[in-house]
């Protein structure tokens, strides 16, 4: 029961989500008497379980984002702009 009060508390603080899995484990496991050891390997299986799906959606969103944030498009136009004997069919290749 201890674990769904860190759940139910980390979500009503707005806390990351991913920290409030972790101490929700923590807890449970304490509660549960459970070796540090035997958390820790729960944790990492159920980690590698579940990162596969979530790894492949998220991580070339997250590097798009990035990327926009520092002005991708801004340095690749920049960059363009650049070629004096380029044609619009050749920009468009080198874009």
């Amino acid at each position: 029961m201890g674990g769904v009060a860190v759940i139910i508390a980390g979500f009503v603080m707005r806390a990351n989500p991913v920290l409030v899995v972790i101490a929700a484990c923590a807890t449970t496991g304490i509660a549960a008497a459970m070796p540090v050891g035997q958390i820790l390997a729960s944790l990492g299986t159920a980690f590698i379980k579940t990162r596969n799906l979530p790894l492949i959606l998220l991580l070339p969103l997250a590097a798009i984002g990035l990327l926009a944030r520092f002005g991708l498009k801004e340095h690749a136009q920049a960059a363009i702009a650049r070629i004096r004997v380029a044609t619009p069919g050749r920009r468009l290749s080198a874009y």
